[in-house]
């Protein structure tokens, strides 16, 4: 069978466009002999490129992911296919549908989505797609009959991460993200056992009607193994970035994998840590295998909306000391924050700028709230009538601004605090607010960045 992959990055905050969760299904798609071609959508411009592909490639399923952000385009996308190919037969999984099914009722031209994780599905559906079988009872398929939303029942969650095998980086195009600035993305893990109200994991526990997603690990060995591979592939390989939702919940696993890691590997690496997970022995031992980075979510400066509204429970003084102890070992931090989420006032955030101002960290981020239907704090925004659904129905800056009913002095208020957070937080910091007037003119921003990127690419 030809199988055509498509992943949206419209509007995208980031230029990395590496999907695990696709790249995944690319790999058992060619593992059980099925032709595979990717498409990576950034502009509805490339539209016409899609059925382009269709033409040549002629392929007998597309399959697509999504966030919530980006649904509007795979409907869009899958309307398009259908109507000059009624025969293709269109399907959608990833974060959206798993907490969200519902979403195929909104979408006529999708034939099923998938919830979970469906790797194991994925090639049944194909398989039964070639021997023309009826896929309705596949596990974790979605559809709609006679106007009604069908959930299949769900595998098990996959334990066994070695079963699978590693994300596929030469059809889906990993030397896109490798080239940007020679940093190349892993996942070595799944699974976040927290229960942040404003986040999907505890909507995936949730689904899988379990209390919360513990975090399950491939082995360190073949994780390293992984990474030996991409090095062999992609020699512009210069940084590793592990993207785990939290590095080394498992102190086992973690010393396994870094004292390989500095014996086998040696590149420079940065991870993602919670502040409440962290000690001293575990900072040095990352300092001693090569981490120079770490991304640490603070989301708030506020207790109450950290803790109340957040679900994050962690107090400023634990935030403090993660910060302290990196910096200590020399270790460059990032701070990851949260703005415009209900019932926050503007002093709270004040609350946020000043402990990342006391934080002092290598830098800071800032993300403007986003209502995930099928999260705590999303399906509450709904139900309250706190979003403007009209606007989120088409909206896709996700992070970037609002789709709340605030006021509108209130929402020009948070469109400016993320606009100029650099310098609030950095107010004595000439480079950086250099950086922000040249930001001011994106033209000149952007042709900086491209060169940027190209000396670094050398």
């Amino acid at each position: 069978m030809n199988v055509l992959f498509i992943y949206t990055n419209i509007n995208g905050t980031h230029e990395d466009t590496y999907a695990f969760g696709l790249a995944s299904l690319v790999s058992m798609t060619k593992k059980e002999g099925h032709n595979t071609k990717v498409l990576i959508v950034d502009n509805t411009n490339e539209y016409n490129d899609i059925l382009s592909a269709i033409s040549q490639f002629k392929p007998d399923l597309v399959g697509l992911t999504s966030v919530s952000s980006q649904f509007q385009f795979v409907k869009e996308i899958t309307s398009i296919i259908k109507k000059h190919y009624p025969e293709v037969i269109t399907v959608c999984g990833g974060v959206h549908s798993t907490i969200f099914p519902e979403c195929i009722l909104e979408a006529d031209s999708l034939d099923a989505v998938f919830r979970g994780e469906s790797e194991y599905s994925f090639v049944e559906l194909l398989e039964k797609i070639e021997k023309k079988e009826s896929y309705m009872d596949l596990e974790n398929l979605c559809y709609v009959n006679d106007g009604k939303l069908v959930t299949n029942p769900l595998k098990p969650l996959i334990i066994d991460l070695e079963s699978l095998p590693f994300p596929d980086k030469t059809t889906y195009p990993y030397d896109r993200t490798v080239n940007i600035n020679g940093i190349a993305p892993f996942l070595f893990s799944r699974g976040c056992p927290f229960l942040c109200n404003y986040c999907s994991n505890h909507a995936i526990a949730k689904a899988y009607n379990i209390t919360h997603n513990t975090s399950r690990y491939r082995s360190a060995e073949s994780s390293i193994r992984e990474i030996e591979d991409a090095l062999e592939s992609f020699p512009q390989i210069k940084v590793i970035r592990i993207l785990d939702d939290i590095f080394g919940m498992d102190k086992e696993w973690s010393r396994e994998f870094c004292t390989k890691y500095k014996e086998r590997i040696g590149l420079k690496f940065d991870c993602c840590l919670r502040v409440n997970v962290v000690n001293e022995e575990f900072i040095k031992q990352l300092k001693d295998a090569g981490c120079y980075r770490i991304q640490f979510g603070v989301e708030s400066g506020n207790e109450f909306v950290r803790k109340t509204v957040m679900n994050r429970n962690m107090s400023n003084d634990q935030i403090i000391l993660a910060f302290k102890l990196a910096k200590k070992y020399g270790i460059e931090t990032n701070a990851i924050n949260i703005i415009g989420v209900p019932e926050e006032t503007e002093e709270m955030i004040w609350d946020t700028i000043r402990l990342n101002r006391a934080l002092s960290p290598t830098s800071s981020g800032v993300n403007i709230f986003y209502p995930y239907k099928g999260t705590k704090l999303g399906d509450y925004c709904f139900k309250e009538g706190l979003v403007n659904e009209s606007l989120y129905e088409d909206f896709s800056f996700e992070r970037r601004d609002t789709v709340l009913n605030y006021p509108e002095d209130y929402k020009k208020k948070l469109r400016k605090i993320y606009r100029n957070w650099d310098v609030l937080i950095y107010p004595f910091d000439p480079v950086r607010r250099m950086k922000w007037l040249l930001m001011k003119n994106p033209f000149l921003w952007n042709t900086l960045r491209k060169i940027k990127n190209s000396f670094l690419a050398l």
